[in-house]
């Protein structure tokens, strides 16, 4: 099957052509269907980075596995709209304002520490992505950064082997491990959109290899993290559904000598059109720890995680911004989670392009 590009760019209701877009089809869903559509995909990609970035923070904890009842992914991270959609060329910016807040309880067998702790994690994140004109395979080609910092709180109790406790509370503000993405492509066809990506985790945010500090920003280990995604949009009924899986890998942690296993991940979007500038739908996630933890602070041993959840979330495209700003925000609950946290997330976001 051959993929092509995405067709032309409404702008202050101009058509733009490129030369290498395809002859406009299903012209008689109108001027105003793809108006909707130019003008909600223009924002998509800085939003799926501000998502991106999340995947280089996590709720932060030093020991217990996936290392710390978390890792690099985020629920929910990977965007709110058009997940697949081609970006336009030139640059976009995003700011996503992130909170989640949960608890989890770890056992650890033979008398060893048990916890219960709560978290609360505030995050700021920063992104920044540029397309290229010029196709690549046939698709476009995007490349970006996103840069998170924040502040984490985390109380608890720590259980000894005779049934006693001691109480602790640690909070840091601090940057976060910073995510590279160094390719990502997408092409469009019809209907449907598809996009294949990249992304790094680099070990840059603040972590304390002294073991002093429980809460820390960051993890101290690498992620590379493969993502696919499609997008199916009926500009007729103005709906719009994706779904993004991936799967990512992790270095050890040196500092504890912990290895995160494989992880695989599936986020999807589903939104409603209920007028040209503003949506309604539903926003989910499911993760599954794919091979254990390993390394010799995996005290646990084969500790693997798996989590669900889903929430309700909107877009809104303000005239005023002419179709270059969008404004997202969502909520997500946890129904189920094993060895990870099981939290709330709420974010806001706003995304414009250049």
């Amino acid at each position: 099957m051959t993929i092509l590009k995405q067709n032309g760019v409404l702008r202050d209701g101009a058509l733009r052509r490129h030369g290498h877009d395809r002859p406009l089809d299903r012209r008689e869903a109108g001027k105003a269907h793809a108006d909707l559509r130019s003008r909600s995909a223009q924002p998509r990609t800085a939003v799926a980075l501000a998502g991106l970035a999340l995947l280089c923070t996590s709720a932060p904890f030093n020991t217990f596995a996936a290392e710390g009842a978390s890792s690099h992914y985020l629920p929910g991270a990977l965007g709110d709209i058009f997940l697949a959609v081609p970006p336009e060329p030139g640059l976009l910016a995003a700011n996503m304002l992130w909170y989640q807040t949960g608890s989890t309880d770890v056992a650890l067998i033979d008398g060893r520490v048990t916890l219960g702790i709560d978290l609360d994690l505030f995050l700021n994140l920063t992104s920044l992505t540029y397309t290229f004109e010029r196709p690549v395979l046939g698709g476009r080609y995007t490349m970006g950064v996103a840069i998170p910092f924040g502040q984490a709180e985390l109380d608890g109790a720590l259980v000894g082997p005779l049934g006693g406790s001691i109480g602790f509370s640690d909070d840091s503000f601090d940057l976060s491990d910073i995510a590279f993405i160094p390719v990502q492509l997408s092409w469009s066809s019809g209907l449907w959109s598809f996009k294949l990506w990249e992304s790094i985790v680099a070990p840059t945010g603040g972590y304390d290899t002294s073991g002093s500090d429980l809460a820390n920003l960051g993890r101290n280990y690498w992620s590379f993290d493969t993502v696919g995604a499609v997008t199916w949009f009926n500009p007729d009924s103005r709906t719009e559904v994706s779904l993004a899986p991936g799967v990512m890998v992790n270095t050890e942690n040196s500092a504890t000598n912990y290895r995160t296993g494989t992880e695989f991940h599936m986020d999807f979007v589903a939104n409603q059109f209920v007028s040209e500038s503003f949506a309604l739908g539903l926003r989910g996630y499911y993760y599954n720890q794919l091979t254990g933890d390993s390394g010799s602070g995996a005290t646990l041993g084969d500790f693997k995680s798996e989590s669900f959840g889903v929430g309700p979330g909107f877009v809104w495209i303000p005239k005023a911004g002419g179709g270059r700003l969008t404004v997202l925000g969502k909520w997500m609950h946890d129904l189920s989670a094993e060895n990870r946290f099981e939290s709330d997330y709420f974010t806001l976001t706003g995304a414009w392009q250049f």
